[in-house]
């Protein structure tokens, strides 16, 4: 049974290399560069079945390490930052 309210919710998270990464970056932001992660929002966000698919994250792991490095963390530590920040990004959130 579904709690009042709730809704079940997909996001699909991707971990690239370097290439991949700028690859998607030129593509969709025409930025010829790598940068630690990317989201995509789902143009037809609920389905027939009724989930919500709120998008894409694509973290790019050597940019991910090399961070974690930089800021004295765990590689996973990094990798949850990078995927929050991509959700928030999907979630309507963005830089200023």
């Amino acid at each position: 049974m579904r709690a009042a309210g709730l809704v079940d919710v997909e996001v699909s998270i991707s971990i690239v290399g370097t290439r991949k990464i700028r690859l998607l970056n030129r593509r969709f932001r025409k930025l010829d560069e790598v940068t630690n992660v990317l989201s995509f929002p789902q143009e037809e966000s609920r389905g027939p079945d009724g989930v919500l698919r709120l998008g894409d994250i694509i973290v790019c792991y050597p940019i991910c390490r090399d961070e974690a490095g930089k800021d004295n963390k765990m590689v996973w530590e990094k990798m949850n930052e990078l995927v929050e920040h991509g959700l928030r990004h999907l979630l309507g959130e963005h830089h200023e």
